[in-house]
C-alpha cells in the first residue's frame, strides 16, 4: 500500500514539473530583443506580450533598457542606449570627471583661419567648474550647440559650412560620432553645393535620439537670403549615425526655440510670411511672429500663429532674441532686441494656457538696454535679463506688473542658460566670452531670487593661444 502511494506521489510531482517547465521554456512567447522596443519609443509606452494562458507586461521605462527573460536567453548589448556605438577608430577624450558636462565652443581671435575648438568642462554639484584641458578641433564659425534629453549625445553646427558634428558620451569617454552631417538632397550650383545653416540645437524633450535644429537658411552660391528657414528634426540611431529630415515647418528667421513645461508644446519666434516687392530683397514681416508647435508629432507641426509684436513698415521686423523666459505656472517673457524696430528693448509678459497666448503687461527700463537672454524662476515671481554687452538686471513679477529690482553686470554675456534639476533649480549659468579684467572667459553659477542674483560661484577659464569663448551648452 505504501509503495503504491509513493508511486502515485512521484507521478503527480513529475506531471506538475513538466507543466511548469513547458511554460517557462516557451520561447515562442518571448519577444525578440531587437524588436521588442523600437529605438525611438518614449518612456511612457508599455508593450504587452500575450503568452499561453498568461500575459507578460514589458515596461519600456527600465533604466538599462533590458527586459525580463529566461535564464537561457541572452540580451544583446546593443539594446541599451547607443548600444551599437563603437568607439574604435573614433576621435575621443577619456577620463572625464563626474558632473554635468559642458561643451564650450572657442575661437582663435588672432587667427581667423584656425580651426575652432570644442573644450570639455564639468559643472560639479557644489557649483564649481572643472576645466579638463581636453578639447576637439572642429569646423569654424560654430553657431548652434546643444545636448540631447539624457545628456549622452551632443551636436554642434557650423554657420560657415552648414555641417553638423555629433558627439557621443560612453561612460566617461566622449567621442566624435559623426562629422559633416547635412540636409540630404541639397542642390549643386556651379561647383558649390547649397547649404542649410542652423543657429540653435534643442533636445527633443522625451526622445533622446532626436534633436531640433533651428533656422536652416538655404544659401546658394552668390545668393544670401535670411528669409527662408524652419525647424528641422535630426534623428540618431543606436550606432551614432544621424539623419536630418527634409520635412519641416517653415518660417522666416526662427529663433528662441523654447520647450514649454510638460514637453508637448514649444514656442518659437519667427515670421509666418515676409512680404517683398518684386525685384527687391527688402521687405516687411507679416503680423504673425510667434508659433506654437506640437512636439507630439513625428515632425513638429504649427498649431497656431500669434501676432505678439505687430511689426509694420518697410523692413519691419518681429521680435528677435536668443532665449525666452518661461515659468512653471505658464508665464512667458519675451524681449525685442531687433535693431529694425521702434520699440527696441521692450519686454512683454504673456500667459500661456490651453494652447493660447494672452498679453499680461509690457515693461521698459533704460538700464536694461535690449536683453538677448531671459530666464524666469519656476514659480514666475522673478526673472533675470541679460544682453551681449554689459547691461542686465533682475525683475520682480506680480500678476499684472513687472518691477526693476537690481542691476546685474556680467561682461559680454554669451550665453545665459537656465539650469534644471537638483541641486540647480532656479539657477542660471552665465558665460562671459571675455572678461574686462583680462582676455579669459568666465562661467558664473547664480540663483534667481526676487532680491537679485545670488552668485554661487564664478570661475575664469584662461583659454590659451588667443582662443576665447564663443558659446556653450550643458547637460540638463
Amino acid at each position: 500500500m505504501k509503495k503504491n502511494l509513493m508511486i502515485c506521489f512521484l507521478v503527480l510531482l513529475l506531471s506538475v514539473s513538466c507543466s511548469d517547465s513547458g511554460k517557462d521554456k516557451n520561447d515562442e512567447n518571448i519577444p525578440d530583443a531587437d524588436n521588442a522596443l523600437s529605438d525611438t519609443e518614449t518612456e511612457d509606452e508599455d508593450i504587452t506580450v500575450d503568452g499561453e494562458n498568461d500575459e507578460t507586461a514589458v515596461d519600456a521605462d527600465d533604466t538599462d533598457g533590458t527586459q525580463t527573460q529566461d535564464e537561457d536567453s541572452e540580451i544583446p548589448d546593443n539594446d541599451e542606449f547607443l548600444g551599437g556605438f563603437d568607439t574604435a577608430g573614433k576621435e575621443c577624450v577619456s577620463d572625464i570627471p563626474d558632473g554635468r558636462l559642458i561643451l564650450a565652443a572657442v575661437q582663435n581671435y588672432n587667427d581667423s583661419e584656425a580651426p575652432w575648438r570644442m573644450y570639455v568642462l564639468v559643472l560639479k554639484d557644489d557649483a564649481t567648474v572643472v576645466d579638463t584641458g581636453k578639447y576637439f578641433e572642429t569646423d569654424p564659425d560654430l553657431e548652434g550647440i546643444g545636448f540631447n534629453s539624457n545628456g549622452r549625445l551632443a551636436a554642434i553646427a557650423s554657420w560657415k559650412t552648414g555641417f553638423v558634428t555629433l558627439f557621443a558620451l560612453i561612460d566617461s569617454t566622449l567621442c566624435i560620432a559623426q562629422e559633416e552631417i547635412e540636409l540630404p538632397n541639397l542642390k549643386v550650383v556651379d561647383d558649390s553645393k547649397e547649404r542649410v545653416i542652423f543657429d540653435q540645437i534643442v533636445a527633443h524633450p522625451s526622445d533622446p535620439y532626436k534633436f531640433y535644429l533651428v533656422s536652416g537658411n538655404i544659401l546658394e552660391k552668390g545668393d544670401y537670403s535670411n528669409y527662408n528657414g524652419g525647424i528641422y528634426t535630426m534623428t540618431v540611431d543606436k550606432y551614432g549615425k544621424a539623419v536630418i529630415s527634409e520635412d519641416h515647418p517653415q518660417m522666416h528667421v526662427p529663433s528662441a526655440f523654447t520647450v514649454l513645461p510638460g514637453g508637448k508644446r514649444a514656442l518659437v519666434l519667427g515670421g509666418k510670411e515676409f512680404i517683398t516687392e518684386e525685384g527687391s530683397s527688402i521687405g516687411t514681416a507679416g503680423p504673425d511672429d510667434l508659433a506654437l508647435l506640437d512636439l507630439e508629432k513625428e515632425i513638429p507641426e504649427v498649431i497656431k500663429w500669434f501676432d505678439i509684436w505687430g511689426a509694420t513698415g518697410v523692413n519691419g521686423s518681429g521680435p528677435s532674441m536668443k532665449t525666452m523666459g518661461v515659468s512653471g505656472n505658464g508665464s512667458v517673457m519675451i524681449s525685442n532686441s531687433s535693431e529694425f524696430t521702434d520699440d527696441l528693448g521692450k519686454i512683454k509678459l504673456f500667459k500661456y494656457e490651453n494652447d493660447n497666448i494672452s498679453l499680461i503687461t509690457s515693461f521698459t527700463d533704460a538700464s536694461l538696454d535690449s536683453p538677448d537672454f531671459i530666464a524666469m524662476n519656476d514659480v514666475g515671481s522673478a526673472a533675470v535679463v541679460m544682453n551681449s554687452l554689459f547691461k542686465g538686471g533682475t525683475l520682480v513679477i506680480t500678476e499684472s506688473e513687472i518691477s526693476y529690482v537690481k542691476k546685474e553686470t556680467h561682461d559680454l554675456t554669451q550665453p545665459m542658460i537656465k539650469l534644471k534639476g537638483a541641486p540647480f533649480e532656479d539657477h542660471v549659468l552665465i558665460g562671459s566670452f571675455r572678461s574686462s579684467n583680462d582676455e579669459s572667459a568666465s562661467i558664473t553659477i547664480a540663483e534667481i531670487t526676487t532680491g537679485g542674483l545670488n552668485e554661487k560661484s564664478s570661475v575664469q577659464i584662461p583659454f590659451e593661444e588667443g582662443f576665447m569663448l564663443n558659446d556653450l551648452a550643458i547637460q540638463e
